[in-house]
């Protein structure tokens, strides 16, 4: 369905509180959210860390929602990430257990779950690559994305669509930043990835080697195109094509994005530093909420690649002036963030491809 022609409509509240500004946000669209809500139900939290709390969904933002989830009779809950470090960790750091325990929901793993499905993504040399992703994806209802808002250092902003990274099969992730991984390093990383991630110190040190391996690829990605940013900007594009590709996929039925304490400057990760904006934005077209979200954080919905792309091919809509407002006042709450280091970088992203 083409919704680039639609005026959805886009929650945006405040609170003193992470739960009370979620709760807020989502009560001033309640109805849109109940009418979206069907059957079985899995909450995608973002987990980039197993011990940020900056960097991750943390369980004020997710209770509202089983709440909400409650008063829809769901079939069932589930919360399910895939963390790129441990999510088993990340679920005990972070208060998950206890609280699924009460609403009588489920915490789930996707890094130890099937693969059988799968999307072609390009490398940033614009050759076919592909992804797999969860299968537990195709087997709910409803999806709700429950990202914190941070910068990026290729996407621009993390926010909704991009958390649904989280789904596919960690190993792959990489590919989605344009980069060539051929299948047996992918295996043999995920054989050694599964085996340490229960060790804190040790996986620490083990995602500062793959870190240091995707930065040299890169590096030497950028020296055969005889260019200092020109090989960065094909991974961009890449990012930006491959996230829209993803929307096709595994777009969400409704975005919850917690920005009570977001992250700006050289994110996603521990370099990244916090905003208290004490913020929270609800809908059911994750586009549109990200695209508020994005304003809020001082950045236009053209130089976010995927946003652009998504909006162009109906995936959602990213024009700002298209998008019915409840709530707060988001050009009150703007604050222009810190971006990422190479954002200017970020922003060329539609040269990409010129020859």
């Amino acid at each position: 369905m083409d919704k680039k022609n639609e005026q959805p409509r886009v929650a945006v509240a405040t609170g003193k509180t992470r739960e009370e500004t979620v709760r807020k946000a989502i009560d001033l669209v309640r109805e849109e959210l109940l009418a979206n809500i069907i059957g079985s139900v899995m909450i995608k939290p973002n987990f980039l860390s197993s011990v940020n709390n900056l960097a991750s969904t943390q369980a004020g933002a997710v209770r509202p929602v089983i709440e909400l989830l409650r008063d829809a009779d769901a079939e069932s809950v589930i919360i399910a990430e895939g963390g790129s470090r441990s999510t088993p960790q990340a679920f005990d750091n972070f208060g998950y257990r206890e609280m699924a325990k009460q609403f009588s929901a489920e915490c789930v793993d996707l890094n130890h779950g099937h693969f059988s499905r799968s999307f072609e993504i390009i490398t940033g040399n614009r050759t076919s690559h592909i992804a797999q992703y969860a299968d537990l994806t195709g087997k709910v209802d409803t999806i709700i994305s429950v990202p914190v808002a941070k910068t990026h250092d290729t996407a621009g902003v993390t926010l909704s669509l991009k958390n649904m990274m989280g789904c596919l099969r960690r190993v792959h992730r990489p590919r989605m930043h344009g980069i060539r991984i051929g299948g047996l390093p992918s295996l043999i990383g995920e054989t050694l990835w599964n085996t340490i991630e229960g060790h804190p110190l040790v996986i620490k040190s083990f995602s500062g080697v793959i870190f240091s391996i995707v930065q040299r690829i890169r590096s030497r990605n950028t020296k055969k195109d005889d260019s200092v940013n020109t090989g960065f900007i094909k991974q961009v594009g890449a990012m930006a094509e491959n996230l829209a590709r993803l929307g096709e996929i595994l777009m969400p039925d409704i975005a919850i994005i917690d920005a009570f304490e977001a992250m700006e400057g050289d994110g996603p990760g521990s370099a990244g530093t916090p905003v208290a904006m004490k913020v929270a934005v609800v809908g059911t077209d994750p586009i549109a909420c990200d695209t508020v979200m994005a304003s809020m954080m001082g950045f236009e919905s053209s130089d976010i690649g995927y946003l652009t792309l998504a909006h162009e091919r109906g995936l959602g809509v990213a024009d700002i002036g298209k998008i019915e407002i409840v709530g707060e006042d988001p050009g009150q709450l703007r604050r222009y963030f810190k971006p990422h280091s190479n954002f200017p970088v970020q922003k060329k992203w539609r040269e990409a491809w010129n020859d």
